[in-house]
């Protein structure tokens, strides 16, 4: 993964610096290959939950509950399987093994820690969006806290995926800032660098 330094930033004006989680804040290589093996269930489930993600991004659907009861019917639809079960799914099974599998085989990647302080010194706010829940528990799965970004925030809670413009502005308002004075970093360009462009901020893909 690449190293970012500040001095590889043109932070200028820049009041907060938004970081994408998975893929961004660690390497997420062999992820979806952790979670098959660890629980071979999963491979056809994800699979399904994969789809449903990539019909539903960008899409504005309000609030979390609209985005996930939407998530988790179709993906009922496409299993041919129980609407709770998919719900028990995703949230008994699937996000904790994702967790744990965090903690045993990932970690941060070398330039958060030195990047968060510089950012910290600077004054400048930092926040994580990450398109799946369980932020906080994600976050120090790889070694770091949650305190030491002023904001985590899932996008369902803002009311959908990236890269949905109105989600970016409901952080642009939670995080106090204009749009010029915030800057997304990320790894997908149709995700994270869309969706800030849409809403006016700066963006940086590594």
């Amino acid at each position: 993964m690449k190293q970012l330094r500040i001095e590889d930033i043109d932070l200028e004006g820049v009041k907060a610096v938004v970081f994408d989680l998975d893929g961004t804040l660690y390497d997420k290589h062999h992820l979806a290959w952790y979670l098959i093996f660890a629980d071979l269930r999963h491979a056809l489930w994800i699979h399904a939950e994969r789809i449903a993600r990539k019909k539903l991004k960008g899409q504005d659907f309000g609030d979390a509950d609209t985005f996930y009861k939407t998530m988790f019917s179709y993906i009922s639809e496409k299993r041919n399987v129980p609407y709770q079960a998919v719900k028990e799914w995703y949230n008994e099974s699937y996000m904790p093994s994702m967790t744990e599998i965090l903690y045993t085989h990932y970690q941060a990647a070398d330039y958060v820690l030195p990047l968060l302080k510089q950012l910290n010194e600077s004054g400048i706010k930092t926040i994580v969006l990450s398109d799946y829940g369980c932020v906080e528990d994600k976050i120090r799965a790889i070694g770091l806290e949650p305190k030491m970004f002023d904001y985590c925030v899932s996008a369902p809670e803002l009311g959908g995926l990236k890269p949905n413009k109105q989600l970016y502005e409901r952080l642009l308002k939670l995080m106090r800032v204009k749009p010029k004075e915030a800057m997304m970093i990320g790894d997908r360009m149709d995700t994270d660098g869309e969706g800030a462009e849409a809403a006016g901020m700066r963006y940086m893909i590594i």
